[in-house]
């Protein structure tokens, strides 16, 4: 009785150790999107993201402005899920349009902050529209 017993614990064990990796390999998270309120506008004083639940075909209109340091503007990149959709330099104002499918949240990244006093390079979304 004591050798079932036995077998049956090594029998456990080696099924959760066989299962372990399954459990703790990381998972794509579904890129599926939750209507939410638009953003009026955004200040992102260093690196970051603002999120932008769309969540249908259009054509979205963003307003930046990027202050500069070193020369250089803010590095921006606007992204739909896994879709890139905007990667580039915003100096003083632009307007970026974008088509977007509606297969996940809108993000638009500021992916190179700097700070030289008296120079500082920051990221504003002054406004937010959206065309059919």
């Amino acid at each position: 009785m004591r050798a079932l017993s036995f077998l049956a614990f090594l029998l456990g064990v080696g099924l959760a150790l066989w299962a372990l990796p399954r459990a703790l390999s990381p998972k794509p998270l579904p890129q599926g999107c939750v209507p939410g309120p638009l953003p009026e506008r955004a200040e992102l004083w260093s690196t970051g993201a603002v999120a932008i639940p769309l969540c249908r075909k259009a054509t979205l209109v963003l307003e930046l402005e990027g202050t500069p340091a070193e020369g250089k503007g803010p590095h921006v990149v606007v992204a739909e899920g896994d879709r890139l959709l905007f990667q580039g330099e915003v100096l003083g104002r632009k307007e970026v349009r974008v088509r977007t499918t509606g297969e996940g949240v809108v993000a638009v990244l500021f992916t190179d902050d700097l700070y030289r006093p008296p120079e500082d390079r920051n990221l504003f979304l002054r406004g937010v529209r959206v065309l059919p």
